[in-house]
């Protein structure tokens, strides 16, 4: 298996940042949320999938499609892009998966846009989700989600008082 292909026994930080390399490429307008955002703030935490916040146009959506299929979800491009805008979250194959939102809890793409941050990942400029937003994000009554939410709170508490 090539360094960053999806599939059994991939690397999620790999995958990770091959997905958001043709992300970009395909200049996708999107945020990593989820526990990727979560390691990327600081949280040490296992994940199995990717999870994406984008933009809900048609345009965007096909953009995102494109790039997935060309770093090896080729079963990416079955989806049209207008049934993607449709729905809140799309997931994209398996192993790891790439979890498509539309909006992540009550949070949507343009208002996240603004509070995000920017991580560099083997030298890919990867779009994530501010702490603020990940949080709230994240207050959704799972359990994993709760756990997530009291590290990420003493992140935050931790950084202000820097």
């Amino acid at each position: 298996m090539e360094t960053g292909e999806p599939g059994r026994g991939g690397r999620p930080d790999l995958t990770a940042s091959a997905v958001c390399a043709e992300l970009n490429t395909a200049r996708a307008r999107y945020l990593v949320i989820g526990g990727v955002a979560c390691i990327l703030h600081g949280h040490v935490r296992a994940t199995t999938d990717l999870d994406v916040l984008i933009e809900a146009t048609e345009d965007n959506a096909s953009r995102v499609l494109e790039a997935l299929g060309r770093v090896g979800y080729g079963f990416a491009g079955e989806w049209a892009p207008r049934e993607i805008v449709a729905k809140p979250v799309t997931v994209i194959g398996d192993d790891p998966a790439v979890d498509i939102f539309t909006i992540a809890w009550t949070l949507r793409y343009p208002d996240a846009l603004a509070r995000s941050i920017t991580v560099d990942i083997d030298g890919i400029a990867v779009p994530v989700i501010g702490l603020d937003d990940l949080i709230a994000t994240k207050r959704t009554g799972r359990l994993q989600d709760a756990a997530d939410v009291e590290v990420l709170e003493e992140i935050r508490k931790l950084r202000s008082t820097r």
